[in-house]
């Protein structure tokens, strides 16, 4: 199965996490989850390619690096277009359907990612993996491409669920620890930094002293556990 990941300019990506991120940290945060997303993908077994979707330069590079295929976004009009592009150009070119990832769920693992990917059986299917609120979709295998409308935002999961429904499909539902943490506000980058994992987001969040400064600023707000962890990183 193809995996397509639409990028979001980095210059405008992670705008929830301005209060405690400048700008720069925040390109290079995504930049640095972007490349732990594709190394996951680029060492999973049964994916058949990658397409990175976006209009962002940095990205074509990383897709590049990755062994993946870059698609320039026809439109600035939101993650659900830059993935109904991409099935579509999937479908011309004889894929029946995708998986979608984001670029911004730094611990997804090679493992989860086939896991997705084998249990998605001939279309028409889907199979969804919520975030840790059970509110966003954090991953998306749709046979074939078209089979319900791209609704991504807010209480998606929700609108997936009930769109596959709608078409007579009962969707697989896929809860996966890695997957359902996508760094979107300070609370996601606290539990991150409680995690004990070889990534270059944690790596760029230690080298950088943001991991230092967010917890002198908010460790009052972790568990021991959560202090523990993040204190390895600084």
């Amino acid at each position: 199965m193809w995996i397509v990941v639409p990028v979001k300019r980095f210059s405008s990506a992670k705008s929830r996490l301005a209060t405690v991120l400048t700008e720069a940290e925040r390109e290079s945060l995504a930049q640095a989850m972007l490349n732990d997303v594709l190394r996951a993908i680029a060492e999973a077994r049964l994916v058949s390619g990658i397409v990175v979707v976006s209009h962002e330069v940095r990205a074509r590079y990383t897709a590049e690096r990755a062994g993946g295929l870059f698609l320039e976004e026809a439109l600035d009009s939101g993650l659900s277009a830059a993935i109904a592009q991409a099935g579509h150009w999937l479908t011309e070119h004889g894929q029946r359907g995708l998986l979608m990832l984001p670029g911004d769920v730094p611990l997804v693992s090679s493992d989860e990612i086939d896991e997705i990917i084998a249990g998605h059986h001939g279309g028409p299917a889907i199979t969804l993996v919520p975030d840790r609120e059970h509110d966003g979709t954090n991953a998306l295998a749709i046979t074939p491409a078209d089979a319900i409308p791209y609704s991504f935002g807010r209480g998606s999961f929700a609108i997936h669920r009930q769109a596959a429904e709608g078409a007579g499909i009962t969707p697989s539902v896929l809860h996966l620890s890695g997957l359902a943490l996508d760094i979107d506000n300070p609370i996601d980058l606290h539990t991150l930094l409680a995690h004990d994992s070889e990534t270059e987001t944690l790596a760029y969040l230690s080298d950088s002293g943001v991991a230092r400064r967010l917890m002198a600023r908010h460790n009052g707000g972790l568990d021991n556990s959560g202090i523990a962890a993040a204190s390895r990183l600084i």
